[in-house]
């Protein structure tokens, strides 16, 4: 069967979803590891480390409005193939220079590439998944971040206190290297800027319109994410959690994901029934109560269980919110929205671990994952502004 993708029967799709969750994996490994290797080998604090942590982000917020350009243009493969290139560079660099001016360059190469493959792997599969299934795809292809977030952690913390940073960025490296050797494989088998004759034609609308209220709600969503994707394992290490082992910190975070693709397996079509604006309201309400049981969990047992909730709430927020972006656009367009709503994504996760770290020592971890859960409602009410177009979008759907 030949590796292009085709929707989420294809073998071509599945791979792509392969190498964006060896990305996704290697993304999530670095912020906790750097909140323990910075603080150990290079004596700076945990604000510090989260800044670090923060440069790939916003070097990746930077460059993906152009990088979906780029893709819509010259077509996704390409961009990735090129993007996987420059994030094994950045990881390459870590490795063999973990200093401060070498962890600059490393986090800015691969933010730019982290940000290539985020974008044109998500613009690849939407445009080559048939219409009427688009949102499931994408779902599909989503559950590429969680594993990522259940892999990455785990790897990184496991690895550290075994066999040291060294060899832990080295294992990251052949990780990374796995997204360019994939993208090189598959083919691919794109008429994305041809859309289906039978497919009603979208209002004309600017990309900027489009995004604006998705990449709103993605910051907000996005940004706890950050928060607990560099913090978690410390904040509940503090609460007499042990950051590894069965009953660690790293586990809740598997567990964490692992609701995620649960529910994205059992509640595929909830986006597609509900509509994306409905759909994204009750997943906002639900990441805002398990951050909430996050902040306060006393045990192992109650932090899992916040986390099945938190799960449960970002597993449609994706999708939804992907498909709000780029809805009432066409053609190349769709791929440049993609690029601005995933730039809102990585500011959410760079302004989470940023001012995540500022935050945690100024109030502490607690009431910082509080902030965020109050966040996630202050955002509830900018999906009332959209009106007419969210209910067209849940019927078209």
């Amino acid at each position: 069967m030949p590796l292009v993708p085709a929707g989420h029967r294809s073998w071509g799709f599945w791979l792509v979803t392969l190498a964006a969750t060896a990305n996704y994996a290697v993304l999530a490994a670095t912020a906790p590891l750097l909140n323990r290797a910075i603080p150990e080998h290079l004596g700076y604090d945990t604000a510090a480390a989260g800044a670090f942590v923060a440069i790939a982000g916003f070097t990746g917020m930077a460059a993906m409005p152009l990088l979906g350009y780029l893709a819509g243009r010259f077509g996704p493969r390409r961009i990735t193939i090129t993007a996987a290139i420059i994030a094994t560079i950045g990881i390459a660099v870590a490795t063999v220079a973990f200093t401060a001016p070498g962890l600059i360059t490393s986090r800015i190469a691969y933010g730019i590439g982290n940000a290539g493959i985020t974008v044109a792997t998500t613009a690849w599969v939407s445009a080559s998944s048939p219409p009427e299934s688009r949102g499931r795809a994408l779902g599909y292809y989503g559950m590429s971040v969680w594993l990522g977030l259940a892999l990455g952690p785990m790897l990184s913390e496991n690895a550290y206190a075994t066999v040291g940073n060294h060899d832990t960025w080295a294992a990251l490296l052949a990780a990374q290297t796995l997204t360019l050797v994939i993208a090189v494989a598959v083919r691919s088998g794109l008429t994305e800027s041809v859309p289906p004759k039978s497919a009603p034609s979208p209002r004309k609308t600017s990309v900027r319109r489009a995004v604006a209220v998705p990449a709103a709600i993605a910051i907000a969503a996005w940004g706890a994410q950050g928060v607990l994707t560099a913090f978690l394992i410390s904040h509940l290490e503090d609460r007499g959690i042990s950051p590894t082992g069965f009953q660690g910190g790293a586990t809740v975070l598997l567990v964490f994901a692992g609701s995620v693709l649960i529910a994205r397996v059992t509640l595929a079509t909830a986006t597609d029934r509900l509509g994306p604006t409905r759909a994204a309201r009750i997943a906002l309400g639900l990441v805002a109560l398990g951050l909430g049981g996050l902040a306060g969990a006393p045990t192992f047992v109650t932090a899992c269980l916040a986390a099945v909730i938190l799960g449960f709430g970002y597993a449609p927020l994706y999708p939804s919110l992907t498909i709000l972006a780029t809805q009432p656009l066409s053609g190349p367009d769709r791929a440049t929205a993609i690029g601005w709503f995933s730039a809102a994504t990585s500011a959410g996760m760079a302004a989470g671990a940023l001012v995540g770290g500022w935050l945690i020592v100024s109030v502490g971890s607690a009431a910082t994952i509080g902030l965020c859960a109050v966040a996630q409602l202050a955002v509830l009410p900018l999906l009332k502004r959209q009106g007419p177009r969210g209910a067209s979008l849940a019927t078209h759907r």
